[in-house]
């Protein structure tokens, strides 16, 4: 299968096909690793979230439980007070150690952050003022009014600071709180638009795909039809073909019969006659009068005379003898000058003033085409006037042209002078020229024939070419 040449503006438009739909796979692919990079990022967003939540509900547990460590200690000391036995101190003395871990762990928690320094440093210090009142008290084994009345209100102060200490924790984790809220809002809104640009890309992938098995089936579409014409035409071609095959062999066995026809009707009957003319001048010239003789004589030489004519006529339409002697432009004004004597139109011919020199190939096709179209013109047009040119289209063609304005007919349909049409057509093909037909019905015909020719003989053409005699 040859392989087909595509055009710069083929080939630009084939690239700039193949780069929108590289450039929407490439846009596809971004978008679904932007997806899941956002898909990513919301879930690390929300897990970073949770650990806030948690890490802030475990600060807040740590003050809660420093408040209740207190709490044990003072209610400890204060069993051991009422009933003096020392089993009641081991809670006591177990958070003395508890005590200062949790309070270091919420110096870790709060950070080295200025505005909880003072309330850390102010709950450290009541802390150990605290924890020294229940060792004084412990170690009097009383505990009186007054005593109770300042581990009431250092409690009182202890607890206000962790109040203080949650309430700045719980400020804090709820603008941790929103600011996770916001983060996960904008993360679903790029979600959101990202997920539509990966639909809008999708659906235009299943338009681009769309289009293009649309195009494939128009261009198959396209194939099949086009492949049906040619096989309709090749098949016109083949029946073309055949029938002038039969038409040429046809013609060949009726111009034989012709030829036979007139060598036994005419030209044997001339002979004949000049035999029997001889005979008689030779039985009776020796007691003939010359008179007799010579009118005998005469008639013979008539008889020869139309056997000569007869002889000329065949061999004419065998070989046109003025085409090999004086060439084609001698030979197509005779041929002209025997239509206007048989035929009643009127020939108007345009040819140049001198000969031109063709193959002899071409000038015989050329020849045979005009003679072909005026005897079509002769029997079918019943035309009042033709034209018939030859001239140079350029230095490498020539053109024949045939105009009537006869009757015309259809050019699509089956006519008279079908064969004698496609007969025209195969010579040109033959010399690799074109043949052009047009004709309507009582509009006459016009035949175009342009064809090849040698580079040397198209000076010597436009140099004879010249004014057109009408006939």
């Amino acid at each position: 299968m040859p392989m087909v040449s595509l055009s710069p503006a083929s080939r630009v438009g084939r690239l700039a096909r193949n780069y929108r739909h590289h450039l929407l796979l490439a846009l596809g692919c971004v978008f679904v690793l932007l997806l899941l990079g956002s898909s990513q990022w919301q879930g690390a967003a929300s897990l970073s979230a949770l650990g806030s939540l948690r890490h802030q509900a475990e600060r807040v547990e740590r003050l809660d439980s420093l408040l209740i460590q207190l709490m044990d200690a003072e209610n400890a000391v204060r069993g051991y007070l009422l009933t003096g036995n020392r089993a009641h101190l081991e809670p006591y003395q177990n958070s003395l150690t508890t005590v200062n871990d949790t309070l270091e762990e919420i110096r870790r928690d709060l950070g080295p952050q200025r505005e909880n320094d003072d309330a850390l440093a102010d709950l450290s210090g009541l802390v150990a003022i605290k924890l020294k009142s229940l060792d004084e008290a412990v170690e009097r084994g009383i505990a009186g009014v007054e005593t109770r009345i300042q581990g009431k209100r250092y409690t009182d102060r202890i607890r206000d600071r962790i109040l203080g200490l949650n309430a700045g924790l719980a400020a804090e984790g709820q603008i941790s709180f929103a600011r996770s809220i916001g983060h996960v809002e904008r993360t679903r809104w790029v979600v959101a638009i990202l997920a539509a640009g990966a639909l809008a890309l999708i659906a235009i992938l299943f338009l681009v795909l769309e289009r293009q098995i649309r195009l494939r089936e128009q261009v198959a579409g396209l194939l099949q039809g086009e492949n049906h014409r040619l096989d309709a035409l090749v098949r016109e071609r083949t029946t073309e073909l055949s029938d002038l095959a039969t038409y040429l062999t046809n013609v060949r066995e009726a111009e034989k019969a012709r030829l036979a026809r007139e060598l036994h009707d005419e030209l044997g009957s001339l002979l004949t006659a000049a035999k029997m003319e001889s005979g008689w001048i030779a039985r009776k010239l020796g007691d003939a009068p010359v008179a007799a003789c010579l009118e005998r004589l005469a008639r013979l030489d008539k008889v020869l005379d139309a056997g000569i004519a007869l002889k000329r006529r065949i061999i004419d339409d065998l070989r046109p003898p003025l085409l090999e002697m004086l060439g084609l432009v001698s030979a197509l004004r005779d041929l002209g000058e025997e239509f206007s004597r048989d035929a009643n139109e009127a020939l108007n011919l345009e040819l140049p003033a001198a000969d031109v020199d063709l193959d002899p190939t071409l000038a015989l096709a050329i020849f045979r085409i005009a003679q072909e179209a005026l005897t079509n013109i002769r029997k079918h047009a019943r035309a009042r006037q033709v034209n018939l040119s030859l001239r140079l289209v350029d230095k490498h063609r020539l053109e024949l042209t045939i105009a009537d304005d006869g009757l015309g007919f259809q050019t699509g349909q089956t006519r008279w002078g079908h064969h004698g049409l496609a007969g025209m057509k195969h010579r040109v093909q033959m010399c690799a020229g074109e043949f052009t037909l047009a004709s309507r019905p009582g509009a006459g015909t016009r035949i175009v024939v342009r064809v090849p020719i040698t580079a040397a003989a198209a000076p010597e053409i436009a140099d004879q070419e010249g004014i057109a005699c009408r006939t």
